[in-house]
């Protein structure tokens, strides 16, 4: 792939759409990983990671990866 295509704007979206898209996976597991198991105080807060209220900045970064997607789709 030359340097001109792959800073054609479809392209851009492409790359944008996949960093967003991995970025927001990988925050998501993080934060479930990390963010509820070790800091339960009891049994039944084990799944505190797993709420939306803690993991939205991942599922926007999802989101945004999948519009991103979607936008180069339609140029």
């Amino acid at each position: 792939m030359s340097a001109a295509a792959a800073l054609e704007p479809r392209m851009v979206l492409v790359w944008a759409g996949v960093l967003l898209f991995i970025g927001g996976i990988l925050l998501t597991a993080f934060t479930a990983l990390w963010g509820g198991r070790f800091k339960a105080r009891s049994r039944t807060d084990s799944a505190a990671g797993f709420s939306p209220r803690a993991n939205w900045p991942g599922l926007v970064m999802l989101a945004a990866g999948i519009i991103s997607f979607l936008a180069a789709a339609a140029f």
